[in-house]
């Protein structure tokens, strides 16, 4: 009766091994991921901010390029926002 006892506890000593290897795995997986994240937001950031000024530059021009009487035709730049 003692043998299938130890083949138990070996079993669950096994079990809770393992348990605590995934634990750690996932912390781990948890903190390269949430990096991972990031980074792509900063790239995106990166990239849509560069669209962002050629677009004020665009309009900055368009505007002194235009006679006064002209602007008050045109609508005021809009400022969008990349929202997650």
């Amino acid at each position: 009766m003692n043998k299938p006892l130890s083949e138990k506890e070996k079993l669950l000593t096994m079990l809770t091994e393992i348990y605590d290897q995934l634990e750690e795995l996932e912390s781990v997986l948890e903190a390269s991921f949430s990096d991972h994240r990031i980074n792509l937001n900063r790239e995106q950031q990166e990239k849509i901010s560069v669209p962002v000024q050629m677009l004020s530059d665009m309009e900055y021009k368009i505007a002194n390029d235009l006679p006064d009487s002209n602007l008050n035709q045109i609508p005021k730049p809009l400022k969008l926002e990349l929202g997650f």
